[in-house]
């Protein structure tokens, strides 16, 4: 009776258990584990449930590591930088933002880990009873810097914007853009105004044209007005002037370059001769002397 009585018990779990390894298989194989030895002895076969391997080609990318793109060129285009006081969920974002940018075909370094930055506050433990004793309160601040090297900066700008946008709290975010641009910055303007292409012309660009004229023309005015009557110096003169600036920089290291320099040039510089101003003929009648008188 006991020992029918115990197979049907082991027959009813059996079915169960499988019913339950077919809903929930975790929970399947928590059971079958623990009474295995149990219905082995009774049933006199193995019951014990093992749990299938999971070929590596089936698992979901979202759990594999984020890859780095190729950076045949090696150009900075922006830096990121985090920190968090919580750590689990500073590695969390930075997976998260280093496969939103392989997704997006930009191509990211590994995660920089900076210093961590520690702060400790001693303060008293109570003011009362406890006066005596200290408490100490530390603060731990975590660094992370994803780098972007070889990317487009618009594709950059819609990345930025998008972890920006789903950042989570308790984790700040700071980024640094660089924009590279030709050297002949005024022949490129001058092309876009030729074109009459509103898009590539602001007014922001217009005034820095506009401002370096002006200065252009202000320092051409001042060069013309200061050395407007210095003579043409030979190559001996220019040594001497300079074997000059030189002698007064050894008597007085400290003095500024310049205006000895402006000194030194001033001084050699000929006397203006400026012509006399003519009187001007008066119109009012002039009062006869006392001697006219």
């Amino acid at each position: 009776m006991i020992r029918s009585a115990i197979l049907r018990q082991a027959t009813a779990f059996r079915s169960a258990a499988a019913t339950v390894a077919k809903i929930a298989p975790v929970t399947g194989v928590r059971a079958a584990s623990t009474y295995a030895s149990i219905l082995t002895k009774v049933l006199g076969q193995d019951v014990h449930v093992k749990p299938k391997a999971i070929p590596i080609e089936d698992v979901d990318a979202i759990f594999k590591q984020p890859t780095i793109l190729p950076m045949p060129h090696n150009i900075p285009v922006c830096r990121v930088a985090f920190q968090s006081f919580q750590l689990h969920r500073l590695d969390f974002y930075m997976d998260f933002c280093r496969k939103a940018a392989q997704h997006m075909g930009i191509p990211c370094t590994g995660v920089i880990r900076l210093p961590r930055v520690t702060r400790r506050w001693t303060v008293l433990k109570s003011p009362f009873i406890h006066k005596s004793s200290m408490e100490v309160f530390e603060r731990r601040t975590y660094k992370r810097v994803l780098v972007v090297r070889d990317a487009d900066p618009e594709v950059v700008k819609k990345w930025i914007a998008y972890i920006d946008k789903n950042i989570p709290a308790g984790i700040g975010m700071k980024h640094r853009a660089i924009e590279y641009e030709s050297l002949d910055y005024a022949t490129q303007i001058e092309k876009n105004m030729q074109t009459r292409d509103p898009r590539k012309i602001s007014t922001e660009e217009l005034k820095a044209v506009d401002r370096t004229q002006e200065v252009v023309k202000r320092g051409r005015r001042m060069l013309w007005t200061t050395y407007n009557n210095l003579p043409v110096y030979s190559k001996s003169d220019v040594a001497n002037m300079a074997q000059d600036v030189i002698n007064q920089l050894k008597t007085n290291p400290k003095a500024n370059i310049e205006d000895i320099t402006r000194t030194v040039v001033m001084g050699t510089r000929p006397p203006v001769n400026k012509k006399p101003k003519k009187a001007k003929a008066s119109t009012e009648p002039s009062t006869p002397s006392k001697a006219e008188k």
